[in-house]
Protein backbone atom coordinates (compact mmCIF):
# COMPACT_ATOMS: atom_id res chain seq x y z
CA UNK A 1 0.00 0.00 0.00
CA UNK A 2 1.50 3.30 -1.04
CA UNK A 3 1.36 6.20 1.41
CA UNK A 4 0.86 9.42 -0.57
CA UNK A 5 -0.43 10.99 -2.74
CA UNK A 6 -3.87 9.39 -2.86
CA UNK A 7 -7.41 10.58 -3.51
CA UNK A 8 -10.06 9.99 -0.84
CA UNK A 9 -13.71 10.92 -0.36
CA UNK A 10 -15.07 12.09 2.99
CA UNK A 11 -18.73 12.08 4.05
CA UNK A 12 -20.20 13.95 7.01
CA UNK A 13 -23.55 14.91 8.51
CA UNK A 14 -23.43 17.11 11.59
CA UNK A 15 -25.64 17.73 14.60
CA UNK A 16 -27.83 20.13 12.63
CA UNK A 17 -28.87 17.22 10.34
CA UNK A 18 -29.04 19.54 7.32
CA UNK A 19 -27.69 16.93 4.91
CA UNK A 20 -24.52 15.19 3.83
CA UNK A 21 -21.30 16.98 2.93
CA UNK A 22 -19.03 15.11 0.51
CA UNK A 23 -15.45 16.24 -0.04
CA UNK A 24 -13.04 14.74 -2.55
CA UNK A 25 -9.48 15.36 -1.40
CA UNK A 26 -6.04 14.76 -2.85
CA UNK A 27 -3.95 13.83 0.17
CA UNK A 28 -0.27 14.67 0.11
CA UNK A 29 2.55 13.93 2.52
CA UNK A 30 2.18 17.35 4.14
CA UNK A 31 -0.50 19.24 2.22
CA UNK A 32 -3.97 18.41 0.94
CA UNK A 33 -5.97 19.72 -2.02
CA UNK A 34 -9.77 19.92 -1.99
CA UNK A 35 -10.89 18.79 -5.43
CA UNK A 36 -14.65 18.95 -4.95
CA UNK A 37 -17.27 19.67 -2.29
CA UNK A 38 -20.91 18.69 -2.73
CA UNK A 39 -23.86 18.96 -0.34
CA UNK A 40 -26.78 16.53 -0.59
CA UNK A 41 -29.80 17.36 1.59
CA UNK A 42 -31.68 14.66 3.43
CA UNK A 43 -35.18 13.90 2.24
CA UNK A 44 -37.48 15.90 4.60
CA UNK A 45 -39.19 12.78 5.96
CA UNK A 46 -35.84 11.11 6.69
CA UNK A 47 -34.52 14.24 8.39
CA UNK A 48 -37.63 14.39 10.56
CA UNK A 49 -37.14 10.79 11.69
CA UNK A 50 -33.43 11.36 12.43
CA UNK A 51 -34.24 14.37 14.61
CA UNK A 52 -37.02 12.42 16.31
CA UNK A 53 -34.55 9.69 17.24
CA UNK A 54 -32.03 12.24 18.56
CA UNK A 55 -34.62 14.09 20.65
CA UNK A 56 -36.48 10.95 21.80
CA UNK A 57 -33.93 8.11 21.84
CA UNK A 58 -36.39 5.46 23.04
CA UNK A 59 -37.48 3.69 19.86
CA UNK A 60 -38.48 0.29 18.53
CA UNK A 61 -35.58 -1.83 17.28
CA UNK A 62 -37.12 -2.40 13.80
CA UNK A 63 -37.55 1.37 13.38
CA UNK A 64 -33.97 1.97 14.48
CA UNK A 65 -32.57 -0.59 12.06
CA UNK A 66 -34.63 0.80 9.20
CA UNK A 67 -33.21 4.25 9.92
CA UNK A 68 -29.65 2.90 10.16
CA UNK A 69 -29.92 1.39 6.68
CA UNK A 70 -31.77 4.36 5.14
CA UNK A 71 -29.06 6.72 6.36
CA UNK A 72 -26.48 4.34 4.86
CA UNK A 73 -28.36 4.53 1.56
CA UNK A 74 -28.43 8.33 1.75
CA UNK A 75 -24.68 8.43 2.36
CA UNK A 76 -24.11 6.00 -0.52
CA UNK A 77 -26.15 8.25 -2.82
CA UNK A 78 -24.14 11.30 -1.71
CA UNK A 79 -20.93 9.40 -2.49
CA UNK A 80 -22.20 8.35 -5.92
CA UNK A 81 -23.23 11.90 -6.78
CA UNK A 82 -19.86 13.28 -5.68
CA UNK A 83 -17.91 10.69 -7.65
CA UNK A 84 -20.00 11.37 -10.76
CA UNK A 85 -19.55 15.14 -10.40
CA UNK A 86 -15.79 14.70 -9.97
CA UNK A 87 -15.12 12.64 -13.11
CA UNK A 88 -13.62 15.55 -15.03
CA UNK A 89 -11.37 16.47 -12.09
CA UNK A 90 -10.17 12.92 -11.54
CA UNK A 91 -9.00 12.46 -15.14
CA UNK A 92 -8.99 8.70 -14.75
CA UNK A 93 -7.14 8.69 -11.41
CA UNK A 94 -8.68 6.26 -8.89
CA UNK A 95 -10.33 7.16 -5.61
CA UNK A 96 -8.74 4.91 -3.01
CA UNK A 97 -11.04 5.05 0.00
CA UNK A 98 -14.14 6.65 1.51
CA UNK A 99 -14.35 7.95 5.07
CA UNK A 100 -17.90 8.15 6.43
CA UNK A 101 -18.57 9.81 9.76
CA UNK A 102 -22.23 8.76 9.62
CA UNK A 103 -24.97 10.50 11.57
CA UNK A 104 -24.41 11.03 15.29
CA UNK A 105 -27.58 10.13 17.20
CA UNK A 106 -26.28 9.68 20.75
CA UNK A 107 -23.24 10.90 22.66
CA UNK A 108 -22.50 10.09 26.30
CA UNK A 109 -18.99 11.38 27.05
CA UNK A 110 -19.09 10.56 30.76
CA UNK A 111 -20.03 6.96 30.00
CA UNK A 112 -17.55 6.73 27.10
CA UNK A 113 -20.36 5.74 24.76
CA UNK A 114 -21.21 7.24 21.40
CA UNK A 115 -23.30 6.18 18.42
CA UNK A 116 -23.08 7.19 14.76
CA UNK A 117 -25.36 5.31 12.36
CA UNK A 118 -25.57 4.81 8.60
CA UNK A 119 -24.50 1.35 7.42
CA UNK A 120 -21.09 1.75 5.77
CA UNK A 121 -21.24 -1.57 3.90
CA UNK A 122 -23.96 -0.06 1.72
CA UNK A 123 -21.55 2.71 0.71
CA UNK A 124 -18.81 0.18 -0.10
CA UNK A 125 -21.23 -2.04 -2.05
CA UNK A 126 -22.69 0.75 -4.17
CA UNK A 127 -19.44 2.59 -4.93
CA UNK A 128 -17.05 -0.39 -5.01
CA UNK A 129 -14.72 1.57 -2.72
CA UNK A 130 -13.45 0.44 0.65
CA UNK A 131 -15.17 2.53 3.30
CA UNK A 132 -13.93 3.45 6.78
CA UNK A 133 -16.58 4.42 9.33
CA UNK A 134 -17.41 4.58 13.05
CA UNK A 135 -14.35 6.67 13.88
CA UNK A 136 -15.30 7.56 17.45
CA UNK A 137 -15.64 4.17 19.14
CA UNK A 138 -11.96 3.20 19.12
CA UNK A 139 -11.30 6.36 21.10
CA UNK A 140 -14.06 5.70 23.64
CA UNK A 141 -12.83 2.10 24.04
CA UNK A 142 -9.56 3.55 25.37
CA UNK A 143 -11.22 5.92 27.81
CA UNK A 144 -11.67 8.91 25.52
CA UNK A 145 -14.85 10.91 25.00
CA UNK A 146 -14.92 10.22 21.27
CA UNK A 147 -14.93 13.93 20.49
CA UNK A 148 -13.85 16.30 19.20
CA UNK A 149 -12.20 14.49 16.32
CA UNK A 150 -10.93 17.32 14.14
CA UNK A 151 -7.90 18.58 16.17
CA UNK A 152 -5.40 16.35 14.39
CA UNK A 153 -6.58 17.63 11.03
CA UNK A 154 -6.58 21.24 12.23
CA UNK A 155 -2.91 20.85 13.16
CA UNK A 156 -2.21 19.23 9.78
CA UNK A 157 -3.66 22.27 8.00
CA UNK A 158 -2.16 25.00 10.17
CA UNK A 159 1.08 23.64 11.62
CA UNK A 160 3.01 26.53 10.06
CA UNK A 161 1.08 29.05 12.19
CA UNK A 162 1.56 27.18 15.47
CA UNK A 163 4.50 29.27 16.67
CA UNK A 164 2.18 32.24 17.28
CA UNK A 165 -0.63 30.21 18.80
CA UNK A 166 -3.93 29.74 16.96
CA UNK A 167 -7.38 28.33 17.62
CA UNK A 168 -9.38 26.66 14.88
CA UNK A 169 -12.98 27.05 15.95
CA UNK A 170 -15.89 25.09 14.50
CA UNK A 171 -19.30 26.72 14.88
CA UNK A 172 -21.69 23.89 14.04
CA UNK A 173 -24.70 22.75 16.03
CA UNK A 174 -22.15 22.33 18.83
CA UNK A 175 -19.19 24.69 19.21
CA UNK A 176 -15.66 23.38 19.64
CA UNK A 177 -12.14 24.60 19.13
CA UNK A 178 -8.64 23.21 18.71
CA UNK A 179 -5.66 25.06 20.12
CA UNK A 180 -2.41 24.62 18.19
CA UNK A 181 0.59 26.22 19.86
CA UNK A 182 4.38 26.24 19.97
CA UNK A 183 6.40 23.09 20.70
CA UNK A 184 3.63 20.78 19.50
CA UNK A 185 0.99 22.02 21.95
CA UNK A 186 -2.39 20.58 20.97
CA UNK A 187 -5.63 20.37 22.91
CA UNK A 188 -9.31 20.63 22.12
CA UNK A 189 -12.74 20.86 23.70
CA UNK A 190 -16.41 21.39 23.03
CA UNK A 191 -17.55 24.70 24.46
CA UNK A 192 -21.30 24.07 24.30
CA UNK A 193 -23.90 25.20 21.76
CA UNK A 194 -23.25 27.28 18.68
CA UNK A 195 -26.33 26.97 16.44
CA UNK A 196 -28.30 24.07 17.92
CA UNK A 197 -30.35 25.99 20.50
CA UNK A 198 -30.92 28.91 18.15
CA UNK A 199 -32.14 26.58 15.42
CA UNK A 200 -34.34 24.64 17.85
CA UNK A 201 -35.93 27.84 19.15
CA UNK A 202 -36.75 29.36 15.77
CA UNK A 203 -38.06 26.04 14.45
CA UNK A 204 -40.30 25.66 17.51
CA UNK A 205 -41.62 29.21 17.24
CA UNK A 206 -42.23 29.03 13.48
CA UNK A 207 -43.78 25.55 13.52
CA UNK A 208 -40.88 24.34 11.37
CA UNK A 209 -41.39 26.95 8.65
CA UNK A 210 -38.09 28.70 9.43
CA UNK A 211 -34.92 26.63 9.92
CA UNK A 212 -32.49 29.27 11.24
CA UNK A 213 -31.99 32.96 11.95
CA UNK A 214 -30.34 34.26 8.77
CA UNK A 215 -27.19 36.16 9.76
CA UNK A 216 -28.48 36.47 13.32
CA UNK A 217 -30.63 39.38 12.22
CA UNK A 218 -33.59 38.60 14.48
CA UNK A 219 -31.31 38.03 17.47
CA UNK A 220 -29.60 41.37 16.76
CA UNK A 221 -33.00 43.11 17.04
CA UNK A 222 -33.70 41.59 20.47
CA UNK A 223 -32.60 42.21 24.05
CA UNK A 224 -31.02 39.84 26.54
CA UNK A 225 -33.49 38.46 29.11
CA UNK A 226 -31.09 38.37 32.03
CA UNK A 227 -33.12 36.00 34.22
CA UNK A 228 -33.39 33.53 31.36
CA UNK A 229 -29.65 33.75 30.68
CA UNK A 230 -28.87 33.13 34.35
CA UNK A 231 -31.28 30.18 34.39
CA UNK A 232 -29.45 28.59 31.46
CA UNK A 233 -25.99 29.24 32.86
CA UNK A 234 -26.77 27.95 36.35
CA UNK A 235 -28.75 24.81 35.52
CA UNK A 236 -26.91 22.04 37.40
CA UNK A 237 -26.17 19.96 34.27
CA UNK A 238 -24.99 23.02 32.32
CA UNK A 239 -22.92 24.27 35.24
CA UNK A 240 -21.28 20.85 35.62
CA UNK A 241 -20.29 21.00 31.95
CA UNK A 242 -18.97 24.56 32.33
CA UNK A 243 -16.79 23.61 35.29
CA UNK A 244 -15.13 20.70 33.51
CA UNK A 245 -11.71 21.39 32.00
CA UNK A 246 -10.42 20.29 28.59
CA UNK A 247 -10.63 17.83 27.02
CA UNK A 248 -14.42 17.68 27.14
CA UNK A 249 -17.28 17.10 24.74
CA UNK A 250 -21.02 17.44 24.61
CA UNK A 251 -23.96 17.15 22.24
CA UNK A 252 -27.70 17.47 21.83
CA UNK A 253 -28.24 15.24 24.87
CA UNK A 254 -27.52 18.34 27.00
CA UNK A 255 -27.98 21.26 24.63
CA UNK A 256 -31.31 20.20 23.20
CA UNK A 257 -34.73 21.50 22.23
CA UNK A 258 -35.84 20.25 25.65
CA UNK A 259 -33.45 22.74 27.28
CA UNK A 260 -35.14 25.58 25.35
CA UNK A 261 -38.58 24.26 26.32
CA UNK A 262 -37.62 24.03 30.01
CA UNK A 263 -36.27 27.57 29.95
CA UNK A 264 -39.45 28.93 28.39
CA UNK A 265 -41.70 27.00 30.77
CA UNK A 266 -39.84 28.62 33.66
CA UNK A 267 -39.91 32.16 32.31
CA UNK A 268 -43.26 32.65 30.64
CA UNK A 269 -43.86 34.30 27.30
CA UNK A 270 -40.76 35.84 25.70
CA UNK A 271 -40.65 37.63 22.36
CA UNK A 272 -38.92 35.63 19.62
CA UNK A 273 -36.22 38.26 19.11
CA UNK A 274 -35.42 38.40 22.84
CA UNK A 275 -35.28 34.62 23.05
CA UNK A 276 -32.86 34.40 20.13
CA UNK A 277 -30.71 37.22 21.52
CA UNK A 278 -30.51 35.50 24.91
CA UNK A 279 -29.62 32.12 23.39
CA UNK A 280 -26.93 33.80 21.27
CA UNK A 281 -25.50 35.43 24.39
CA UNK A 282 -25.56 32.03 26.11
CA UNK A 283 -23.50 30.44 23.32
CA UNK A 284 -21.06 33.36 23.33
CA UNK A 285 -20.61 33.29 27.10
CA UNK A 286 -19.79 29.58 27.13
CA UNK A 287 -17.31 30.07 24.29
CA UNK A 288 -15.68 33.05 25.99
CA UNK A 289 -15.38 31.15 29.29
CA UNK A 290 -13.40 28.40 27.60
CA UNK A 291 -10.97 30.82 25.96
CA UNK A 292 -10.43 32.60 29.25
CA UNK A 293 -9.88 29.45 31.33
CA UNK A 294 -8.04 27.25 28.83
CA UNK A 295 -5.84 29.78 26.99
CA UNK A 296 -5.71 33.27 28.50
CA UNK A 297 -5.51 32.20 32.17
CA UNK A 298 -2.66 29.85 31.26
CA UNK A 299 -0.87 32.66 29.41
CA UNK A 300 -0.70 30.66 26.20
CA UNK A 301 -0.07 32.70 23.06
CA UNK A 302 -3.16 33.34 20.92
CA UNK A 303 -2.61 35.33 17.76
CA UNK A 304 -5.60 34.27 15.68
CA UNK A 305 -8.92 32.43 15.80
CA UNK A 306 -9.92 30.76 12.52
CA UNK A 307 -13.64 30.02 12.26
CA UNK A 308 -15.34 27.25 10.29
CA UNK A 309 -18.79 25.67 10.15
CA UNK A 310 -22.31 26.85 9.48
CA UNK A 311 -22.17 29.37 12.32
CA UNK A 312 -19.76 31.50 10.33
CA UNK A 313 -22.88 32.76 8.54
CA UNK A 314 -24.17 34.22 11.82
CA UNK A 315 -22.61 37.67 11.61
CA UNK A 316 -24.18 38.76 14.88
CA UNK A 317 -22.71 35.88 16.88
CA UNK A 318 -19.26 36.58 15.39
CA UNK A 319 -19.55 40.28 16.23
CA UNK A 320 -20.28 39.45 19.89
CA UNK A 321 -17.22 37.21 20.00
CA UNK A 322 -15.04 39.95 18.49
CA UNK A 323 -16.25 42.32 21.21
CA UNK A 324 -15.10 39.83 23.87
CA UNK A 325 -11.59 39.46 22.42
CA UNK A 326 -10.63 42.68 20.61
CA UNK A 327 -6.91 41.86 20.91
CA UNK A 328 -7.21 38.65 18.84
CA UNK A 329 -7.36 38.45 15.03
CA UNK A 330 -10.45 36.72 13.69
CA UNK A 331 -10.55 35.04 10.29
CA UNK A 332 -12.44 32.33 8.46
CA UNK A 333 -11.30 29.23 6.63
CA UNK A 334 -11.92 30.96 3.31
CA UNK A 335 -9.29 33.57 4.22
CA UNK A 336 -6.76 30.71 4.21
CA UNK A 337 -7.94 29.10 0.99
CA UNK A 338 -10.22 26.46 2.56
CA UNK A 339 -13.97 25.88 2.42
CA UNK A 340 -15.61 26.16 5.87
CA UNK A 341 -18.49 23.93 4.89
CA UNK A 342 -16.18 21.23 3.53
CA UNK A 343 -13.73 21.05 6.42
CA UNK A 344 -15.28 18.23 8.44
CA UNK A 345 -15.97 15.91 5.51
CA UNK A 346 -12.51 16.76 4.19
CA UNK A 347 -11.02 15.61 7.50
CA UNK A 348 -12.80 12.26 7.30
CA UNK A 349 -11.36 11.69 3.85
CA UNK A 350 -7.92 12.05 5.40
CA UNK A 351 -8.84 9.98 8.47
CA UNK A 352 -9.96 7.07 6.29
CA UNK A 353 -6.52 6.85 4.71
CA UNK A 354 -4.73 7.35 8.03
CA UNK A 355 -6.74 4.44 9.47
CA UNK A 356 -5.43 2.17 6.70
CA UNK A 357 -1.90 3.40 7.40
CA UNK A 358 -2.31 2.66 11.10
CA UNK A 359 -1.89 6.30 12.17
CA UNK A 360 -3.62 7.64 15.31
CA UNK A 361 -5.90 10.69 15.09
CA UNK A 362 -6.94 11.19 18.74
CA UNK A 363 -4.73 11.87 21.74
CA UNK A 364 -4.98 12.29 25.52
CA UNK A 365 -5.01 16.09 25.13
CA UNK A 366 -7.81 16.12 22.55
CA UNK A 367 -10.32 13.51 23.78
CA UNK A 368 -8.93 12.15 27.04
CA UNK A 369 -8.03 8.77 25.55
CA UNK A 370 -5.45 6.83 27.55
CA UNK A 371 -3.14 6.65 24.55
CA UNK A 372 -3.21 7.75 20.89
CA UNK A 373 -6.00 5.94 19.09
CA UNK A 374 -6.16 4.55 15.55
CA UNK A 375 -9.80 5.12 14.64
CA UNK A 376 -12.24 3.62 12.16
CA UNK A 377 -13.79 0.32 11.07
CA UNK A 378 -13.21 -1.16 7.63
CA UNK A 379 -15.92 -2.21 5.17
CA UNK A 380 -13.96 -3.69 2.25
CA UNK A 381 -15.07 -2.66 -1.23
CA UNK A 382 -14.41 -4.18 -4.63
CA UNK A 383 -11.04 -2.38 -4.63
CA UNK A 384 -9.87 -3.97 -1.34
CA UNK A 385 -7.42 -6.47 -2.83
CA UNK A 386 -5.87 -3.86 -5.14
CA UNK A 387 -5.78 -1.32 -2.33
CA UNK A 388 -3.82 -3.61 -0.02
CA UNK A 389 -1.48 -5.17 -2.57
Amino acid sequence: MKKFPVIALGLMSGTSVDGIDASLVKLGEKEDELLLHLQTPFEPELRTRILSLIHNPETRLPDFMRLHYEIGDAFALAAELALKAAKSKLKGKPVSVIGSHGQAVFHDPAGHRTLQIGEASLIAARTGLTTISDFRTADTAMGGEGAPLLPYYHRRLFARKASKGIAVHNLGGISNFTYVGPKGALFALDTGPANCLLDAAIQQRSGGKTRFDEGGQRARAGKVVQKLLEFLLERPDVRAFRMKLAPKSSGRELFSANLVADALNSHGNIRDENLLRTLTEFSVELIAECYRSEILAKKLPLDEVIFAGGGTGNAFLLSLLRDRFPQVRFSQMEDHGWNSQALESQAFAAYAWLALLGKPITFPSTTGTRRPAICGKISPGANWAKLTS
